[in-house]
């Protein structure tokens, strides 16, 4: 008992430093904001000072505002701040940890377990900046779907023949909690339906006994209907075209429907592997951002680092075909084995086999969906995002090096100490890059802090001037009215100053109705309406020079 006490005291302990270090981070405004950080701002304003109830992300029909409702208890205890607004970000962050942790000791070993809280309390800049900026749906089904699961696998493991009164009415709870957290995950986003799905299976599969009874059943559906309450009462009454299953169809395939062809195919392939694959997983070599206005550090493209990015994404690639086949094989062995043998000595192995094979079976399916659709085209390392799904698969992906590492090696005696060797040589290697990574996250502190300061400043400069609405482009509109704290609202505007990218209607009215709303305009991308603007004959404006912006304010 008092070895497993110093198991869970060394998790807790790894979990407070991967708090601590994201509380640090967090208190020098790293990572800097943007305007999609600033609807979740703006949402958990509303939510907690005019008693809004979002169903959904402003703008959107499928993610849920979990994180803005989090937000929003936060601001009620220490103020409206952008510090306040992540905080409920490190509290998720916190409690997917401690569920990975339970499932990692569930379907490996104690020190599997420790060394995937070790790597995850580290992290790459990209990794911990989807830890701690607040773009909603990300860590609310990271732990969702990892308490899925977990869950899912704690019932198979204690199913049996016989059922007490009282141990029904446990199991009862069980399927409740998973409901629940099923539920939460669909509607914070779908990313994990593949994964939700196989943990259902494994229910199924495992505990048929209990759900030829009315009680589990009701308790699944109860929970899974109390989970999702806020989408199905959306969708009950939404209009075609504007529901959550259109709405995540079009995300998934673009606008326009892609013609595929062989080429197009290598294409999808080939960036998932070379981007896609080394940012979610952690690569912290040659940063890449497409979208310049995000500020992201971005390496030049030089051979170096294109071999850095195609080694690491090789690498990891073939290392997940590993696991993936040595789950399959793990699973069929004991399959066979309990045919030979009898079932019941071998229940509890094939539950944990399979949902090894599950987990790694979740995270294959959503690679092959990524690939398949337009993210990797476009973008591809900033929708690195989407295969989130490989951190809660990262003990699984791992299993082969720690097996590796402590294995005999009877089959290939010669080979025993250099392979045990070259398998702790890469886990070590691995946890040395994640550290590399986080210690490049704390190097950009200061920019970050200045890139505060800057916002911050504009904000002020934009008030001196008497500016209470703007027109202007979707990354300042949203950014500078939650830092702002609504002081200043705006109007989203496209480079003809038509509607643009709007999130949140309520602002782009109000400023439509103010005659006297300013521009507020990026120079460069705005040029040509900045002269259309001042080539007006019935309107006159004063135009000021604001760092990269022109502000133009009507006169009279």
């Amino acid at each position: 008992m008092a070895f497993l006490e110093r198991w869970h005291l060394v998790a807790l302990g790894l979990i407070l430093v991967g708090v601590s270090l994201r509380l640090m981070l967090l208190k020098q405004h790293w990572p800097w904001t943007d305007s999609d950080e600033g609807i979740f701002g703006l949402m958990a304003r509303h939510i907690a000072y005019q008693g809004e109830r979002p169903t959904f992300m402003y703008g959107s029909f499928y993610m849920g505002p979990l994180q803005a409702y989090l937000g929003a208890a936060f601001f009620h205890l220490f103020g409206s701040s952008l510090l306040a607004l992540r905080l409920g970000l490190v509290m998720l962050f916190a409690l997917f940890l401690v569920a990975l942790y339970l499932l990692t000791r569930t379907l490996y070993t104690p020190g599997l377990s420790l060394l995937t809280l070790a790597l995850l309390s580290l992290g790459s800049p990209y990794m911990l900046t989807y830890q701690l900026r607040s773009y909603g749906g990300y860590l609310e089904i990271l732990l969702c779907g990892t308490l899925a699961l977990l869950i899912a696998t704690r019932l198979a493991l204690s199913t049996g023949p016989t059922l007490s009164g009282r141990r029904l009415l446990l199991r009862c709870g069980g399927y409740l909690a998973w409901g629940i957290v099923v539920g939460l995950s669909l509607w914070s986003d779908m990313l994990f339906l593949p994964l939700i799905g196989f943990s259902g299976f494994l229910i199924i599969f495992f505990c048929w006994r209990d759900l030829i009874r009315l009680l589990p059943v009701i308790c699944m559906l109860g929970g899974l209907a109390l989970g999702m309450w806020p989408l199905l009462a959306y969708n009950l009454h939404a209009p075609p075209g504007l529901d959550t299953l259109s709405a995540v169809a079009v995300q998934q395939q673009g606008p326009v429907p892609l013609h595929y062809t062989p080429a197009l195919v290598w294409q999808q392939i080939k960036a998932t592997i070379q981007l896609s694959l080394p940012t979610i997983s952690g690569n912290p070599f040659c940063p890449v951002s497409e979208v310049p206005v995000l500020r992201d550090p971005t390496s030049a493209p030089t051979l170096a680092c294109r071999l850095a990015h195609l080694g690491w994404g090789t690498g990891y690639l073939l290392l997940f075909l590993a696991a993936l086949g040595l789950a399959g094989w793990d699973l069929w062995c004991l399959g066979r084995r309990s045919r030979l043998e009898g079932k019941a000595d071998q229940q509890a192995d094939l539950v944990r086999a399979s949902a090894r094979l599950l987990l790694l079976l979740a995270a294959a399916i959503t690679l092959v969906l990524f690939i398949h659709s337009l993210a990797p085209l476009k973008w591809p390392s900033l929708h690195g995002r989407y295969l989130i799904i490989f951190w809660v698969a990262l003990p699984a992906i791992l299993w082969p090096l720690w097996q590796g590492m402590r294995a005999t090696w009877s089959f290939l005696p010669r080979l025993r100490q250099s392979g045990r060797t070259l398998c702790l040589a890469l886990l070590l290697l691995l946890l040395l890059f994640y550290g590399i990574g986080t210690a490049q996250a704390f190097g950009e502190t200061s920019t970050a802090q200045l890139y505060y300061q800057q916002d911050m400043a504009f904000v002020h400069r934009l008030e001196e001037l008497g500016v209470t609405h703007f027109y202007s482009d979707y990354w300042t509109c949203y950014k500078v009215a939650f830092l702002s704290q609504e002081r200043l609202t705006c109007g989203v505007v496209n480079q003809q100053l038509q509607p643009g990218y709007i999130r949140y209607w309520p602002y782009y009215w109000a400023t439509h109705a103010d005659h006297h709303a300013a521009y507020v305009l990026p120079r460069g991308d705005y040029d040509a309406a900045l002269q259309t603007l001042m080539a007006q004959p019935n309107r006159h404006y004063r135009l000021t020079l604001y760092g990269d912006y022109f502000i133009v304010q009507p006169v009279g």
